[in-house]
């Protein structure tokens, strides 16, 4: 049983995609930030911090907002809550909803508390209002509260994103604290500290599913990922898994929501076109190598337990259920011998780079295959938005050897070096690959967002900017593949 406890100038791509009407859900001028989903009423209810995108002036309320969904592709938008503060979460008792935030008092950090008969009115109780116990916590870090009734204790427990009091700076922890009444808390020693990051671990979330329990928090310090710990009891120890993160550093500030069924993890794609850090490449006029931007598009991914109590993701069935209208997919033979028939297609370059096109992509589609490759072979994988010329495009690459996804945002075609950033690959995932066995990608597209699912098992998620259209294509390098049942669908919104 699945348990939950608990900018200026010349008009963007992303500012010109913005919007309520794709796939993946971002408000219109705005950003989607963390998110906190609550199940009721047959749907989900997806508290979030909305990030505005436009100057000052054409903003309006700032805090949380709310949205309904049971699909993950049709949104209805509530509007604001009027809770002018951070990430938090909400439980109900009786009739009436607890919702738990934090604000940022003159640099400090502070855990507040607000209460509603309808989820989206909220009463404030100012003289609640809690900031960190010196005697266990740093007095810099103390937010996103996360409330869940503790049968074992039967009382209130509270996980916080804290640092525990060190003479270290690795004291990132998961901060807890009790109460009887909702109103007061009592600070305990942390729930989980383990000495490696540098700032605190945010957002905090805990469930149960079968036997163990799931501790899941966010770090942007030593890495920059959702990642997962996993104990048989709530003292722990709190272990962490071969892959202990459900995607990479595309996706961030993760928390999960069930419907009783299935359990949903809710993040967000960040974009790249504020330059809110100003880090950006000098004289860089795109936005692929741009850093990226704190909030973007909201992204749901499934949780699935295999036996031994991992956790990997896949891609809801509702949102594969929007894209319902196949296209054609002339696959061609472009670079080296293709055998080519109604199936898929499959190539024996066993000393270089060979390639089949498959002509132009629109702007939202999922695409999906089966791949299977020799012994011995060292890359394959996917290629779009490709130009005629195979000199651009996005990689999405499979590298045997190196047992790992990656991918390679286009390759510059002049000759000027220095300019190609200082990375070999853009964005990268552990994945296990064996030969002479399918392997089933998806990618789903959406103007600049850009999300890739392999066997159930992993996600990547990240951007493409600078190239708004191009071709499909497959490829291997120094191996044998085929690639199977090559489809294309576009969306039915």
């Amino acid at each position: 049983m699945d348990q939950h406890l608990g900018g200026s100038g010349e008009p963007t791509m992303d500012s010109i995609t913005a919007g309520p009407d794709g796939i993946f859900y971002r408000p219109r001028g705005a950003s989607v930030g963390d998110v906190i989903p609550y199940f009721a009423d047959g749907e989900f209810k997806l508290f979030y911090l909305h990030i505005w995108r436009v100057p000052p002036a054409q903003q309006g309320v700032r805090g949380w907002y709310l949205l309904g969904t049971n699909d993950f592709v049709h949104y209805r938008e509530e509007g604001p809550c009027h809770i002018p503060g951070g990430t938090g979460s909400v439980v109900k008792v009786g009739d009436l909803y607890h919702l738990f935030y934090c604000i940022f008092p003159k640099g400090t950090q502070i855990i507040c508390h607000a209460t509603s008969p309808d989820l989206l009115h909220w009463d404030k109780h100012p003289e609640e209002d809690f900031a960190p116990d010196p005697t266990y916590y740093e007095q810099s870090d103390w937010r996103d509260p996360l409330v869940f009734w503790n049968e074992q204790e039967s009382q209130w427990w509270m996980l916080v994103a804290a640092r525990a009091r060190s003479s270290y700076n690795r004291s990132g922890c998961v901060g807890l604290c009790v109460s009887t009444d909702l109103k007061t808390w009592q600070a305990r020693p942390p729930l989980h500290t383990p000495n490696i990051s540098l700032g605190a671990l945010e957002c905090p979330d805990l469930f149960r599913m079968g036997d163990w329990w799931y501790l899941i928090y966010s770090t942007y310090t030593d890495r920059f990922v959702t990642q997962y710990r996993m104990s048989r009891t709530l003292e722990g120890p709190w272990l962490a898994p071969a892959v202990d993160t459900f995607d990479g550093r595309a996706y961030y500030a993760a928390k999960t929501g069930t419907d009783g069924r299935r359990r949903y993890l809710f993040g967000w794609n960040p974009t790249r076109t504020e330059n809110e850090y100003h880090w950006n490449p000098p004289g860089y006029a795109g936005f692929d190598h741009a850093t990226w931007d704190w909030g973007g598009h909201l992204i749901v991914h499934e949780l699935v337990q295999l036996p031994d109590g991992r956790l990997n993701v896949r891609l809801p069935d509702s949102v594969a259920d929007a894209y319902q209208s196949p296209q054609p997919l002339p696959l061609s033979e472009a670079v080296g011998s293709w055998r080519i028939d109604a199936t898929g297609a499959e190539t024996v370059s066993e000393q270089g780079f060979a390639c089949a096109t498959a002509g132009p992509l629109p702007s939202r589609a999922l695409i999906s295959t089966r791949f299977c490759f020799r012994p011995g072979t060292r890359r394959l994988g996917l290629m779009v938005r490709a130009s005629k010329a195979l000199d651009q495009g996005y990689q999405i690459q499979f590298e045997p050897d190196r047992q790992r996804l990656v991918f390679k945002s286009y390759v510059f075609s002049d000759e000027h070096g220095g300019k190609i950033p200082t990375g070999e690959v853009d964005l990268e995932r552990p994945l296990a690959l064996q030969p002479d066995r399918d392997h089933h990608v998806t990618l789903l597209l959406d103007q600049t967002v850009c999300e890739v699912y392999v066997n159930d098992e992993i996600a990547l998620s990240t951007r493409m900017y600078d190239l708004p259209a191009g071709d499909l294509a497959c490829y291997v390098t120094d191996g044998a593949a085929r690639f199977e049942s090559l489809t294309l669908k576009v969306p039915t919104l």
